[in-house]
Parts: C-alpha cells; structure tokens; sequence
C-alpha cells in the first residue's frame, strides 16, 4: 500500500507548488520510493527471523506474505489474547485487496480520462480549489468499434470514493494491531512512538530496519522489569538516607551513640564563662567602694 501512498504525495507536492504531473511519472516516483523502503523492510525481517529462529524466512522477501510476517516475528505479544500471526494474515488479505482495488482504480482512471470535462472550479481559500468533474460521452453499450466503458465510469466514481476507503480504514486499524504488537516486542521503551510514525507516514521498512538488532521480549515482562528496577532503586535511596540522617522519630538523634563533648563548653562543667570580669549578682562588693575613701 505504500506504493500508492507514494504516487499521491507526488501528486499533492505536484499541486501545492502549482505543477502538473503525469500519472505515469507518479506512479514511477512511488515505485522508486516504494523498492527502497521495501528493501529496508526485508533486511530488518530476515535479521529478526534469522536472529529469533522462526522459519520460512522466504516470506520476508514477498509482497503481503511478508505483512503476515511482521506479525510472526511480534507473536511474543497479544492483542486481548488474539494471536497477532491470525491478525496479520488477515492484514495481509486485505492489503493483497487493497492493491488489486487500487490497480482496477487506476487502470479505469487512464481509461475514462479523454471523457472527464471540468464543469467548474470553485475557490475554498488559501489558494486552493476544488474542481467539479464529470464524464462526457462514455460508451455504455458493448460493440466491436466501442467496447463497453460502463465498468470504468463505476469504477471512476464509486470505487475509490467509497469501497476502497471503507477497506482501507478497517486495513489501517488491522495495520496498527500488528504494527504494536511487533513494536512492543522488538522497542517497548518506543513502541507508541514507531507505531504512530508506521501510520502517520509511509516509513514502515525504515522503522522494522532500526530495530532489527533488538532482542524479543514480552512487553508484560518487561514492565515487570521496570517496576521491579524502580522499586530497588526507591529502597537503595531510602537506605542511603536512613543512614545518612538521623531518624528524628527513634528517640535518640545519634542512634545509640552518645552526643561528641565540646571541650569549650564550659557551661557544661559548670564554670562560668565570664568569671575573670566578676559577678555582680554573686558578689555584694560596690564597685565605686575603691572612690570613696
């Protein structure tokens, strides 16, 4: 499906900066694209099967089978209980579909476009518009000079508005199934992230190429292992600080050790720390007795 997906952001780039391009030049451009993600997907596929010993290898080098491998490769987790290889061979179905739906598309686009006549144009802002088409002298009646063009005009104006969008959105949330149960096998720390980027933008291959290297694992494991690192890492921080502090709440701040001696603190000893200049509430002397005789 990323092929087609290629061919129309031609399209639109073509449309925004005010150009016209040729189907065909769309269709060769979505191609190119589409070979190179397509050989970054088989590369990480046969890494990950080659590394985890799954079989029937061969799939990851095969339009839509390789699909369905995605979904070997993530069978470590579960979609509510459902087996994700089940999932993905249903994804697959529906993308083998999907591009023969597009292609039928396609093919009735080029046959009926020497009919389509532009009715009107009208100017939704932004510099954009949208055009109103129909199509003009189309044959409907089967004959050896004018062969029948009935299925193509249906094609034209049913199918891809109505058939083929339905499909594809019941593809996609197949897709997304997939797509996070082999992310969360293969990056659960980002699997929400390469999931929604799978969606978002056509760079799937790219995506199951970074994370060849990556070990399987359960994603519930590997919760486990993090809460179990975050609850050892909150009991060494609390017996750092147990022993660092005092603990105010055990009745004795020097837990069992007796308080340092101040050898300055006279106080203590009882002595007064002002006795070299006298203490006039201890002694009854007057202190001007030395003026008077």
């Amino acid at each position: 499906m990323d092929f087609f997906e290629y061919a129309n952001l031609t399209q639109e780039l073509a449309w925004a900066f005010n150009m016209s391009v040729e189907l065909w030049v769309s269709l060769l451009v979505g191609g190119i694209c589409f070979l190179v993600i397509y050989v970054f997907q088989t590369v990480g596929l046969y890494t990950i099967a080659a590394r985890e010993g799954f079989t029937h290898k061969w799939m990851a080098f095969v339009p839509f089978f390789n699909t369905y491998y995605i979904g070997v490769c993530g069978q470590k987790n579960k979609f509510f209980n459902l087996d994700t290889r089940k999932v993905a061979l249903v994804a697959a179905i529906l993308e083998a579909v999907l591009f023969c739906g597009y292609v039928l598309y396609f093919s009735a686009l080029v046959t009926v476009s020497p009919y389509i006549e532009l009715l009107e144009t009208r100017d939704i802002g932004m510099n954009n518009q949208v055009a109103t088409q129909s199509i003009w002298g189309l044959p409907d009646s089967f004959s050896f000079e004018h062969p029948s063009l009935a299925w193509a005009g249906w094609c034209y104006n049913y199918l891809n508005t109505y058939i083929l969008n339905i499909l594809e959105l019941i593809y996609l949330f197949i897709l997304v199934v997939v797509l996070n149960c082999f992310f969360q096998t293969y990056s659960a720390r980002h699997y929400f992230l390469f999931t929604i980027a799978c969606i978002l933008f056509p760079i799937q291959g790219i995506m199951i190429f970074v994370v060849r290297h990556n070990k399987a694992m359960n994603y519930g494991e590997y919760m486990r292992r993090v809460q179990e690192q975050a609850y050892r890492q909150y009991r060494s921080q609390q017996n750092y600080y147990q022993n660092s502090y005092n603990n105010p709440y055990d009745g004795n701040p020097y837990s069992g050790q007796q308080p340092p001696r101040n050898p300055s603190d006279r106080q203590e000893r009882g002595d007064d720390p002002f006795s070299e200049y006298g203490n006039p509430d201890r002694h009854n002397d007057d202190p001007f007795e030395e003026f008077k005789n």
